[in-house]
């Protein structure tokens, strides 16, 4: 252990250099382990509330309108041993703003939720459930403990503007799912809490596909029973958020690993002297290795475990945010627990040791094989093959190109694009610094600043690891900044075009948090309005093409609409059998024009034929377009000349029954959620700047440290120690504002890949390029300064 104890014992004396190493790896492994628990927390609290509610159920049957409780009893009554289960649900809010489901069932006989509610327990037997309170609900026994809510306290519920008061009646034991945030109660109990009686929301099935046919031919039409999976609905949740928020975590893993391995050039010139040492010691180069290799994976250890431990910390502050942004996107969730997940934190654990290491060793062998004379007088050898980076950077942007030119490629080669691009620019940085300082070195004029220029450019090699992983923390920022820019701005014109009604009126969000409808009288009431000039229905339901999730939209495409959806190709549909297709269908699942598609929905499998393709970013599913024949109507786009005058008599009459907004109200509400979707993403971009920042100004700090004799020199040559302190915020001035003006062109690079190749590929929409100098700016504005404060900082300790 001797050696070990001669190795570490370094870091007593320049501490920068161990501050440097564990704060990019902490860093890094941080941003990895928060966002690997944001996103599966996310998918394994969605399918933990969709499981709550489906059980072992595979189909179910929930026309958006409910149900009539007799179709339940006639197909019970048809076939004794049809395990179906019936459903009555509702969000609630406590008194302190958590959300709750309220989900009436048979109590006596769930079901497909009979595993979900343990067995042999109490919760598996049926005088656990007593009836004896209208009021009375159910929870599972660890969920009340941890609510604190005793058996026979009543606690006050707002469903909507309505006021409930429940009273806990008992616990049970729950089963294969942990029932959070759910509150059970009997069905006859929750219909008339919820002024359901005799309506159902949903049958739940637990069918062969035999048994499927059988019971969808028994149906009356256009009754549809859908095929139901928790996990593949989880899969589709907030892609364009997840792979924003994966993407930024390896960026930040690659920009931590760069700093370490930085910080370990570093150590290799102090530690030249004392590796000769060793050598002619006679400790063979090899074992050598073998103790450095200790020594990196000691510290590689303790920064990915302050990293773990920082992780799991900013996990869980930004969880609520994530929480807030997917509830926006896709309805409430009760369940916003961060989920520790041991996958997550034994992938980021690996990415930094096995990175710090693979990393690093081979530039310790590459020293290791010079000669100890070589090592003691600190003859650095610098590569004489820059050609072979060249070639690097050179091939890597062919692969690149080969991905583009091959649409087949898909995802992984959008993303393979994107991240080759910010590499290959990063491998020729310290080219085209060194070609920039020459021209400033020939043509700028004053001692301190020639000086500065010279010594920047001879200090290169020492700083370039620092330099490159600061330019693609900046480019990365720029391009993403640019590309969520780009979207907002085509989500903005897309709805200024959308938006083309006075009013909109829909109905209160249905059961777990799907659209509602409008019923008869409440419809004929308002299209009868004598203030009304025109008016559209439209609803939207799910379906399936050839397997693949989609939806049916209807719209009665009256001429002040069909301005709101201008086509990009094709024309609009005349006749029956005719839809306009969005363009995510089109790009994702490659509908054409002219294409006839056989579609089921909730009316059946239907022919229809793709007349045209419609912008869209309502739907990454995709969407087809029909004029509206039947079935319920979820919400109205009126038309009036006096639309604040509608709008008031509309309130008067229906109160909260209806949601009556106008189109600046939803403009504003729309863009309000797509701001609070990427706020993680902002959080999480300052962050990796702040990484990189913090690596350049380790780096200034411990070069300062190696060029102390250099600026005692100086100082013994007549220049005093403020020029000396200026000449080094100079060039950590320099040198970051040199790489944020280098990093534009990569970051503006890496924007139009991203919305050119990586959001058509992966969620079928296309962007308008929007520039959106404010980051470029702010890239120019920061890099210098925090180049200086560090050079400044470094220059206090060193001069």
């Amino acid at each position: 252990m001797l050696p070990l104890k001669a190795l570490l014992r370094l870091y007593r004396a320049h501490p920068w250099l161990l501050l440097m190493s564990l704060t990019g790896l902490m860093l890094g492994v941080s941003l990895v382990v928060a966002i690997e628990l944001l996103n599966q927390s996310a998918k394994t609290n969605f399918v933990a509330a969709r499981s709550q509610l489906a059980g072992e159920a595979n189909y179910r049957l929930a026309p958006s309108g409910g149900l009539d409780e007799q179709l339940y009893v006639k197909l019970v009554r048809s076939e004794r041993a049809l395990a179906a289960l019936p459903q009555v649900h509702a969000w609630l809010k406590d008194a302190q703003g958590r959300s709750f489901q309220l989900l009436g069932i048979d109590l006596l006989n769930p079901g497909p939720l009979s595993p979900l509610l343990g067995s042999g327990k109490q919760g598996g037997d049926k005088e656990s459930f007593s009836l004896a309170r209208a009021d009375g609900v159910w929870l599972a026994e660890p969920e009340a403990k941890r609510l604190g809510w005793t058996v026979g306290e009543t606690r006050h519920f707002l469903q909507g503007e309505r006021s409930l008061q429940l009273t806990l009646a008992g616990t049970f034991e729950p089963g294969a799912v942990p029932m959070e945030r759910l509150l059970l109660t009997d069905l006859g109990i929750a219909q008339p809490l919820l002024g359901k009686s005799g309506r159902l929301d949903r049958i739940l099935f637990k069918l062969s596909e035999a048994e499927a046919t059988a019971l969808q031919a028994r149906l009356p039409k256009p009754l549809w029973l859908e095929p139901i999976s928790p996990a593949l609905d989880a899969s589709l949740l907030g892609d364009a958020l997840g792979l924003n928020l994966s993407a930024l975590s390896l960026l930040a893993m690659a920009v931590g690993l760069f700093l370490v391995f930085n910080a370990q050039r570093f150590v290799q010139s102090v530690r030249r002297p004392q590796l000769a040492q060793l050598i002619i010691l006679g400790m063979p180069p090899r074992r050598v290795l073998l103790w450095l290799g200790l020594e990196l994976a000691i510290l590689a250890s303790v920064g990915t475990l302050l990293g773990l431990v920082l992780g799991v910390l900013l996990a869980k502050s930004l969880m609520g945010q994530l929480t807030q942004a997917l509830a926006d996107l896709y309805g409430p969730n009760p369940i916003d627990l961060l989920r520790l997940s041991p996958a997550g934190l034994i992938k980021a654990a690996a990415l930094g040791l096995l990175g710090t290491l693979a990393a690093n060793l081979p530039g310790w062998w590459a020293l290791l094989r010079q000669s100890p004379l070589q090592l003691r007088e600190g003859q650095l050898r610098v590569s004489a093959h820059p050609w072979r980076r060249r070639l690097l950077a050179l091939a890597i942007l062919l692969i690149c190109a080969l991905c583009l030119a091959l649409p087949q490629t898909g995802l992984p080669g959008a993303l393979l694009i994107a991240g080759g691009w910010l590499l290959a620019m990063a491998l020729w940085l310290p080219d085209a610094l060194r070609w920039v300082l020459g021209l400033l070195r020939r043509r700028c004029g004053g001692l301190t600043l020639r000086l500065a220029v010279a010594e920047t450019q001879y200090h290169l090699d020492r700083t370039a690891i620092a330099v490159m992983a600061l330019q693609l923390a900046i480019a990365a920022a720029i391009g993403i900044g640019v590309m969520v820019s780009s979207f907002r701005t085509s989500v903005e014109i897309w709805l200024g075009q959308r938006l083309a009604a006075d009013l909109y009126v829909s109905a209160p969000r249905g059961a777990a948090g799907s659209r509602g409808t409008l019923d008869q009288p409440t419809l004929d009431a308002i299209l009868a309005n004598p203030e009304l000039k025109a008016a559209s229905r439209r609803s939207v339901q799910p379906a399936r093409w050839q397997g693949q999730p989609i939806e049916w939209a209807q719209m009665d495409a009256i001429p002040e609409l069909k301005a709101a959806y201008p086509l990009l190709s094709g024309r609009w549909p005349t006749g029956p059998g005719e839809v306009l297709a969005s363009e995510p269908l089109t790009v994702r699942l490659g509908v054409k024009v002219g294409q006839t598609l056989v579609i089921t929905s909730e009316s059946g499998p239907r022919s229809v034929q793709v007349t045209g393709v419609y912008q869209d970013y309502g739907s990454d599913k995709g969407q087809v377009l029909h004029d509206f024949e039947t079935g319920s109507v979820q919400s109205l786009a009126l038309f009036s000349p006096q639309p604040e005058r509608l709008a008031d008599e509309l309130r008067a009459r229906f109160g909260e029954t209806i949601n009556l907004l106008p189109a600046p109200a939803i403009h504003a509400a729309a863009l309000r959620v797509f701001d609070q979707t990427f706020v993680v993403t902002e959080l999480l971009k300052l962050l990796i700047l702040g990484i990189a920042f913090v690596g350049i100004g380790s780096a200034f700090m411990v070069l300062g440290l190696a060029r102390r004799s250099e600026l005692q020199t100086l100082q013994s040559l007549g220049l005093s120690p403020s020029r000396c302190r200026q000449l080094l915020v100079w060039q950590g001035a320099g040198l970051g504002l040199l790489t944020a003006l280098l990093a534009l062109p990569v970051g503006y690079g890496l924007a139009w890949v991203l919305i050119e190749v990586v959001n058509p590929r992966a969620f079928g929409w296309r962007l308008a390029f929007e520039a959106a100098p404010t980051h470029a700016i702010t890239a120019l504005l920061l890099a210098p300064v925090c180049g200086a404060l560090a050079s400044w900082f470094a220059a206090r300790r060193v001069v």
